[in-house]
C-alpha cells in the first residue's frame, strides 16, 4: 500500500478555482441557467478564502451563487464569502462593519448581511442544543421544519 496524502483545499489554490469551474457549470446545468462565469475579483476571493469546510463548503457557496446571480457575471457578492475570513485580527483602526461586502444595491448588501446572521444564530442553535433539533427550533422561535429547512439552505449539518 502507498499513503495518499491530499492536502486541504485551502493549499492548492489552483483546483480551488478548477473546482469552482466545474461546479459553476454543473449548477447552471442542474438550475436550467445560461452559463455563468466566475469575475476576476471573484476568482481573487476564493483564491484567498481559506475553505475550513473544504470541498464541500466550496459546492454549497458556488451553488448559493449560481442561484443567486441575476446576470451573466458571479461576482464576490453572490459568493457571500467576505464575513468568513479565518481570523480576522482585530485592530484599534477596523471595525467589523469594514469586513461586510457592501457591493450592488442596497437590497443586495441587506440580503447578504441577513443571510449572514441568519446561518450564524442557526448555527448557535445547533451547538447550542446538540441532537436536539426541537430545542434548537424552540431557541430560535421557528418550527422544526423551518430549521430543517434552513439548515438544508445554508450547508449546515448538526454532526
Amino acid at each position: 500500500m502507498f499513503p495518499i496524502s491530499i492536502p486541504p483545499l485551502r493549499e492548492r489554490g489552483e483546483d480551488v478555482l478548477t473546482l469552482a469551474r466545474h461546479f459553476v457549470d454543473r449548477f447552471c446545468r442542474d438550475l436550467n441557467k445560461k452559463a455563468l462565469t466566475l469575475s476576476p475579483a471573484a476568482l481573487v476571493e476564493m483564491r484567498a478564502y481559506p475553505w475550513p469546510g473544504n470541498v464541500r463548503e466550496l459546492q454549497n457557496c458556488i451553488e448559493r451563487a449560481v442561484i443567486l446571480c441575476d446576470s451573466e457575471t458571479i461576482h464576490p457578492r453572490h459568493l457571500s464569502l467576505s464575513f468568513r475570513d479565518a481570523a480576522p485580527v482585530p485592530s484599534a483602526a477596523t471595525s467589523p462593519w469594514d469586513q461586510i461586502d457592501l457591493s450592488g444595491t442596497l437590497a443586495d448588501a441587506l440580503r447578504r448581511v441577513l443571510n449572514e446572521v441568519e446561518r450564524r444564530k442557526v448555527e448557535r442553535a445547533i451547538r447550542d442544543a446538540p441532537g436536539n433539533k426541537p430545542r434548537a427550533a424552540d431557541l430560535l422561535q421557528i418550527s422544526p421544519k423551518m430549521l430543517q429547512q434552513k439548515m438544508k439552505d445554508y450547508g449546515i449539518t448538526d454532526a
